[in-house]
C-alpha cells in the first residue's frame, strides 16, 4: 500500500474513535495519481482494511472493489475543483449537525471563527440546505461550492472537507466540531476573532472568499 492509502485506513478509524462519526455512516478517500481510493458502501470507518475500498477515476468510473460510498459524487466534485487536494472527509460531527439544526437558512459563512486556529484551517464555512444522502441535488450543490471553499457544513448531516493530506482534513474537521461545541455552549454569543484578524489570515495564505 502506498502511504497514502494507509493514513487513509489511519485517519478513518482515528475519525471512528474520536467519535466523529458512528457506526457504518461517513466516507474517506484520498487521491493517488489519477485515481481515487474511497470507502465502499457500508464501511465502517473504525475497522478498515484495504478490502473496503474501492479505486476509481476521477470520472467516477469503478476501476477496482466493490461499490464505491453513494457520496462518491461529493468527492469527485472536491477533487475536480482543488487539484491540490489529495484527500477528502465526509462525516457526521455531533456539535456541527446539532449547531446547523439552528441555522434558519443557507449561508456563505456558518460557522463563528472563535479560534484564529479555526480561521486558519477551515477559513469561511459554508452551510447547504439538508438534500437526500446520495443525491445529486447534494452532489451538485457541493460542486457549485467546492471551487472556493474546502469545507462544507451539510445542514443535519455533517461535514464535508478537502485537504492536501488525511491529517490537514482531520485537523479541519475538528477546528469545526470545537467551535460548533463553542456556539452552542455560548447560545451563540459568544464574541469570534476580529474582521482584521480574519483579513490578515486571509493575506497570508493568499485566500480571497466569494461574498
Amino acid at each position: 500500500m502506498t502511504n497514502k492509502i494507509n493514513d487513509l485506513i489511519k485517519y478513518s478509524r482515528v475519525l471512528y474513535d474520536r467519535r466523529l462519526v458512528h457506526a457504518s455512516g461517513g466516507n474517506t478517500s484520498v487521491r493517488v495519481g489519477d485515481h481515487i481510493w474511497i470507502t465502499q458502501t457500508g464501511a465502517v470507518l473504525g475497522d478498515l482494511s484495504e478490502a473496503d475500498l474501492s479505486t476509481v477515476t476521477l470520472e467516477g468510473k469503478v476501476l477496482e472493489g466493490g461499490s464505491p460510498s453513494k457520496e462518491l459524487g461529493m468527492h469527485l466534485a472536491m477533487y475536480q475543483a482543488r487539484p491540490e487536494a489529495n484527500a477528502v472527509i465526509h462525516v457526521h460531527p455531533s456539535f456541527a449537525i446539532a449547531y446547523s439544526t439552528i441555522l434558519t437558512e443557507e449561508t456563505l459563512d456558518a460557522i463563528p471563527a472563535y479560534t484564529a486556529a479555526f480561521y486558519l484551517r477551515a477559513g469561511r464555512v459554508p452551510m447547504i440546505d439538508y438534500y437526500p444522502s446520495g443525491s445529486e441535488e447534494l452532489h451538485h450543490t457541493v460542486a457549485r461550492l467546492a471551487p472556493v471553499y474546502h469545507a462544507i457544513l451539510l445542514r443535519q448531516h455533517g461535514v464535508i472537507v478537502a485537504a492536501r493530506d488525511m491529517g490537514g482534513a482531520m485537523g479541519i474537521i475538528e477546528e469545526i466540531e470545537q467551535c460548533s461545541r463553542i456556539a452552542l455552549l455560548t447560545d451563540g454569543e459568544g464574541y469570534p476573532i476580529t474582521q482584521e484578524q480574519m483579513n490578515a489570515i486571509d493575506q497570508i495564505l493568499g485566500r480571497t472568499w466569494t461574498t
